[in-house]
């Protein structure tokens, strides 16, 4: 994807941007950055010497050190796209120099680094962006319109159906396979959970069951989930990265066209007027002033909605966040939250226990 560059763009006031971590979502951020009108790549950093090839790419200098890249280009902002564990390092290093930065979810690798990543944005004031893409995207922000409007009634309920076959060369990049970054809660379902969050509102508890049976891996490959929403609705979440399935949101929403489109929904909600599937935008209900109840027909009807490419709208974003005019749609705070429900899951399944969470 590129931009036609204006002429009367100065490249003094594009924003310059690096991107931290070169693998196959910082080199997707990177391609984003350098085609974007607004911004310029200023340079890729990865301790991974065999990953130059992305910075060669675009023609800017590559770093093995996050320090020497801050310190010699002076980016305005920057994209982590490192693992979770080293999340808070990096940003403690943009913070010092004033550099605004986008977090790639989830926010950290655990509770302690997320929140003390909030406090170095709140000591330093530099703004924190958490890479929930799908937030950007028009399809997930009109469910949240309907969904929050009079249109459904109350919602009583959602369901999410997560379902895709993941190649067995996946499995071949280690940490993928093990705690505490592997498994699809928290390389997948924490876009799901963040999705609920924004859509539905918050989630006081969580009960989970998980299996490994299929791959016999230390990380979950299959889960139950069933949620308690604070707004009195609740939810489930059946999902599995080991069987072949059409009902996923990567596959239903044709978002990244990495994975095969399939013409289905995934999401259900469930309103005391009306009910809602995702992404299709089907809306269901009885017609105004006639009779309810089984017995009686349903009206189906479509909320048309013009697609966007959520990456390069949370690009967006993330350019205006550092010039000051917008706030971050997800903050730290927001981030910590979604994780925090992540973990939430991965504990009750390991003890088989209804967690609830604290108060936000």
């Amino acid at each position: 994807m590129a931009w036609d560059r204006d002429l009367e763009v100065n490249d003094m006031e594009r924003l310059k941007i690096a991107v931290v971590g070169a693998g196959l979502i910082g080199s997707k951020h990177a391609a984003l950055v350098n085609a974007h009108r607004d911004c310029c790549l200023v340079g890729v950093c990865d301790v991974d010497s065999s990953l130059q090839s992305v910075a060669d790419a675009y023609r800017v200098a590559f770093y093995e050190d996050i320090t020497d890249l801050l310190e010699r280009e002076r980016p305005d902002g920057a994209i982590i796209a490192t693992p979770n564990g080293s999340h808070l390092a990096i940003t403690e290093a943009c913070a010092e120099r004033s550099v605004q930065v986008l977090i790639e979810k989830p926010i950290a690798g655990g509770l302690a680094d997320a929140h003390r990543i909030v406090e170095v944005a709140d000591e330093t004031g530099i703004r924190v962006l958490i890479g929930h893409h799908r937030r950007h995207n028009p399809r997930l922000q009109k469910a949240r319109s309907i969904v929050n409007s009079d249109t459904l009634g109350r919602l009583v309920a959602v369901s999410v159906m997560w379902s895709l076959l993941k190649p067995d060369e996946y499995f071949d990049v280690d940490w993928r396979c093990r705690r505490p970054a592997g498994g699809p809660t928290l390389i997948n379902l924490i876009h799901e959970l963040d999705s609920l969050r924004f859509i539905c509102g918050e989630i006081g508890q969580v009960y989970a069951q998980s299996s490994s049976a299929v791959r016999s891996l230390e990380v979950e490959d299959t889960l139950s989930i069933s949620l308690s929403f604070d707004n009195g609705a609740l939810g489930s979440v059946t999902a599995s990265d080991a069987s072949p399935g059409p009902w996923s949101y990567e596959a239903t929403t044709g978002e990244n066209l990495h994975y095969f489109h399939a013409d289905e929904n995934c999401y259900y909600f469930l309103g005391t007027s009306g009910s809602l599937a995702f992404p299709r935008m089907e809306l269901w209900r009885y017609a105004d002033g006639e009779p309810s109840g089984w017995q009686y027909p349903m009206e189906k009807s479509y909320h048309n909605v013009s697609d966007v490419d959520p990456l390069v709208a949370q690009l967006e974003h993330f350019c205006r966040v550092m010039r000051g005019e917008e706030l971050p749609i997800v903050d730290g705070r927001d981030g910590t939250r979604s994780l925090a429900v992540a973990l939430a899951i991965l504990e009750s399944a390991e003890l088989q226990v209804l967690i609830t969470l604290p108060p936000c």
